[in-house]
């Protein structure tokens, strides 16, 4: 996951408000319970000692949100300076929280939001296509020679040019589009390309993307004449194959480099927040079955980060104080640009017991595997054990 998105939360000094709240709106009475919702929210912070300035942003925010058409949830940090981090979720998240500390609980923030992974879609036929990339209200059309583009039956070389000639125009339109495609992917930043439409039509584009786009292609089955109510269920499975990809590529890294000397990587509460201090840290793992819950101690900067006091007398730091020893590398990662995993299945279902769950299955797949003679299925991300203090990371340099 990328944290640009936190970035704001780095600027500002606490203390933070923190909410992540289930917005369901699908009972006869749903806005009585939107009412007692924000009410509770609004209770619980001022109980918790959060400012009026503070507690009326929070409740300008809930109020103002456009109103989910059935599920959904709602994560907010805000700070005196105002609203930080606004997110809105597809579904509940997994737990409720509502507080206000020295730090936002971005545990707890990280855990419910996804993260957004721009792409572009793009529906190939004969005759051109249709580019829908993000920040688009509507698909643009590409579109090229419309003649000849269908081959006709028969025999003899009369066919044969006109079969050849209808080939050269798909191949023109064809590449028309991906030249357009590709466009849109570079100025997008994209990570994934969405591609529907007939076999022949996809398979035509996919050999004509330049390399960049090719490589982050999602090919979607069967949609010659799919119908555009599918379209985000297409869009979300292919977002969710990108970022496990990714997530298991980083985590595949990190074993890669555990296992060598050159200090690359690393394990543990105290060598993770002092690779955090050193701006070491590339991307932070974090297994949510056995994360710690210590306290580290923390001065003026996000970065100024200690287990031991001492570790902050000679970085002019201020007056040390104790917070929540996760949040706060979170925070202090996410002023660096580093990237952060979290090793529950992406696989399960949002909302539910994904480490239970993911722990269950993996366990019976083996089991199968093992009455049968198969071969046991690919692992997960779950990594159970491997993390001292369920946390660990992979360094931009040695410390």
């Amino acid at each position: 996951m990328r944290l640009d998105w936190l970035r704001d939360v780095c600027a500002a000094p606490g203390p933070f408000a923190t909410v992540v709240l289930d917005v369901t709106h699908d009972t006869e009475d749903a806005a009585r319970q939107e009412e007692l919702r924000r009410r509770g929210v609004r209770e619980e912070l001022s109980g918790q000692g959060a400012p009026e300035s503070v507690v009326e942003a929070v409740d300008g925010a809930l109020a103002s949100a456009p109103t989910p058409d059935g599920t959904g949830g709602r994560v907010l940090v805000a700070a005196e300076k105002g609203v930080l981090v606004d997110a809105e979720l597809p579904a509940p998240p997994r737990a409720a929280v509502t507080a206000w500390s020295a730090l936002p609980d971005l545990t707890s923030v990280t855990e419910a939001v996804r993260e957004e992974v721009p792409v572009v879609v793009v529906r190939i036929d004969d005759k051109g296509g249709e580019v829908l990339a993000p920040g688009d209200a509507e698909p643009e059309e590409v579109r090229g020679r419309d003649h000849p583009v269908h081959k006709v039956r028969g025999g003899g070389l009369s066919t044969l040019n006109m079969q050849e000639r209808v080939e050269e125009t798909w191949r023109e339109n064809t590449a028309e589009v991906a030249a357009r495609v590709d466009a849109r992917v570079r100025a997008s930043a994209a990570r994934a390309l969405v591609v529907l439409g007939d076999s022949r039509a996809r398979s035509r584009l996919v050999d004509a993307l330049p390399e960049r786009s090719a490589r982050i292609v999602a090919e979607v089955e069967h949609t010659g004449g799919a119908s555009p109510d599918a379209l985000p269920d297409t869009v979300a499975a292919a977002v969710e194959d990108v970022l496990d990809a990714e997530r298991r590529a980083a985590w595949n890294h990190y074993r890669q480099l555990a296992g060598r000397p050159d200090g690359q990587a690393v394990t543990g509460l105290a060598d993770v927040v002092a690779a955090v201090r050193a701006a070491a840290v590339d991307t932070l793992f974090l297994d949510p079955a056995t994360l710690t819950d210590a306290d580290v101690w923390a001065g003026s900067e996000p970065t100024h980060l200690g287990v031991q006091r001492e570790e902050l007398e000679a970085l002019n730091a201020g007056e040390p104080h104790r917070v929540p020893a996760v949040p706060a590398v979170i925070r202090a990662l996410a002023c660096q640009d580093g990237q952060l995993v979290r090793l529950d299945d992406p696989a399960v279902v949002l909302g539910r017991d994904r480490l239970d769950d993911a722990r269950r299955a993996e366990e019976e797949a083996r089991a199968a595997a093992d009455a049968t003679g198969e071969e046991a299925p690919e692992p997960g991300l779950l990594a159970h054990g491997e993390l001292a203090d369920g946390i660990g990371a992979t360094l931009r340099f040695p410390i």
